[in-house]
């Protein structure tokens, strides 16, 4: 009697840093294959992702995502409210939900995690028709997103580059946020709707965020002057920006934004959306291996 989980590998092959292209060497040598019947599918083009794993539901017991978190939010909409299980290996230039989750960085290490098969339900939060699992934003966090997919470089040093490029012409923009029932009205430099703790690379825009707790927090930065740079920066890095006097912070399960542009990020990845916002918390809607 066959009892192996059916294991898909999701890899997309032009992700981040290169790292995805040794995968498969690494699938072979290292996963479990008493526990396992494994496939391998390769991306063939953007958004390819989101039709494998949709069809991959309720086939297979995990997909993994290879890739960045673009990938791993492609991967996992097809996963949302179903018996099948997302696992991550990173291989992109930012790799936040997988930092937040404690997911090896090393592929071979995060192949050997998956063997191990501990799972967690965590929540998904609903934006408009799309879905999210780490952090999406408006303002000047989406503005550097859509400026960085147009790079032809990634890591981390190209997007710091830009940012700080990019910071001396963006202004502040008004914006009406309804948490909960709650209506602020307020000037941001960006707001960020924070599922999981970081952008990626250890950048902790949401230190607060706990990935299955029913909630929601949005990061509001309003415009700083230069000479809090480094103070903005050590408090980015060591988990304490809700702690910077030009952050607000809030916290809710159903949220409604009116932005005067429509350019986001979702996961990292540019989007542009009506004006609009409604996002909503899904409790524990997602399987996952961490």
């Amino acid at each position: 009697m066959n009892n192996k989980k059916e294991i898909l590998f999701i890899i997309n092959p032009v992700s981040g840093t290169g790292k995805q292209k040794v995968v498969e060497d690494l699938i072979t040598k290292h996963l479990d294959k008493t526990i396992f019947n494994t496939t391998i599918q390769y991306t063939q083009q953007a958004k390819h992702a989101i039709e494998i794993g949709e069809q991959a539901a309720g086939k297979f017991d995990i997909v993994v995502a290879v890739g960045g978190d673009g990938t791993v939010n492609e991967v996992a909409k097809g996963l949302i409210n179903t018996n099948t299980s997302l696992a991550i290996i990173a291989t992109g230039s930012g790799n936040g939900l997988a930092r937040h989750l404690q997911i090896p960085m090393n592929p071979k290490d995060a192949i050997l995690r998956i063997n191990q098969l501990n799972y967690k339900k965590i929540d998904t939060i609903k934006i408009n028709e799309y879905h999210f699992l780490g952090t999406a934003g408006t303002g000047f966090d989406a503005h550097i997103g859509w400026r960085f997919a147009e790079a032809t470089k990634r890591g981390f040093w190209t997007y710091l580059k830009i940012t700080v490029k990019e910071y001396f012409n963006y202004q502040e923009e008004n914006y009406t946020i309804n948490v909960d029932g709650k209506e602020i009205k307020t000037k941001a430099l960006l707001i960020t709707f924070a599922n999981s703790n970081q952008y990626g690379n250890n950048v902790y825009v949401s230190p607060n965020s706990i990935i299955d707790d029913g909630f929601l927090q949005i990061i509001i930065l309003k415009r700083f002057p230069l000479i809090y740079a480094f103070e903005f920066a050590y408090r980015i890095f060591s988990k304490k920006l809700s702690n910077f006097k030009f952050v607000t912070e809030l916290k809710g399960k159903r949220v409604t934004i009116i932005s005067p542009k429509n350019e986001l990020h979702i996961d990292g990845e540019p989007f542009k959306m009506e004006k609009n916002i409604h996002l909503e918390v899904v409790p524990k809607s997602l399987n996952i291996l961490t």
